[in-house]
């Protein structure tokens, strides 16, 4: 039998479960139907945040077999907010991958923008993508969840097992960040 390896952040420390009681009867969970029952969110998420149809699917299959290893170490108390934040996770570790471009994602057909518009907005996207992937690991996921996402802090904190308070800091200080980071980029461009 192999040995299951135990999920990790992207600076190789072990992913923490979320504590709590464990959902009944998890040992008899039919992995398709939770499959298709959060494919669609776990899509988005990665979507939103890379801004690639390819990437998202990748790394959406990267989730649901990390998933599927962590349900195998013991069960799981939520599948949303495992899969959410995997998701997020996931996909800001991609980034950090390949930061050295982002592809401009496709235009909404329906904006009513003109085309100097849609780039500086394209260009603005990918740089907001780029920044908040250098953002720490629980900042940028939670940046993701909140403004990607459209999840408030009450979902957020549930999501990440953590204290809407602490969502609300480390959103600030996210911000801030970026804030600053833009500021530099303005600079730059000018």
């Amino acid at each position: 039998m192999a040995a299951v390896l135990p999920a990790t952040t992207s600076n190789g420390s072990p992913l923490e479960r979320p504590h709590g009681v464990a959902m009944a009867n998890d040992q008899q969970l039919d992995w398709r139907m939770l499959v298709e029952k959060h494919a669609e969110r776990v899509f988005r998420i990665a979507y939103r945040i890379l801004g690639s149809v390819h990437d998202a699917e990748d790394v959406s299959q990267i989730v649901f077999t990390e998933a599927l290893r962590l349900r195998s170490s013991g069960p799981v108390q939520s599948w949303t907010g495992l899969f959410s934040r995997l998701s997020a996770l996931r996909a800001i570790d991609q980034l950090r991958r390949r930061r050295t471009t982002v592809p401009i994602a496709d235009i909404d057909g329906a904006s009513q923008n003109g085309p100097h518009e849609q780039a500086v907005g394209a260009e603005l996207a990918a740089w907001l993508r780029d920044a908040a992937s250098r953002l720490p690991e629980q900042q940028a996921a939670i940046f993701a969840l909140t403004h990607f996402e459209q999840l408030d802090r009450n979902e957020v904190a549930a999501i990440l097992s953590i204290s809407p308070e602490s969502v609300s800091t480390a959103l600030y200080k996210a911000r801030e960040r970026l804030r600053e980071q833009l500021s530099q980029y303005q600079g730059v461009q000018q």
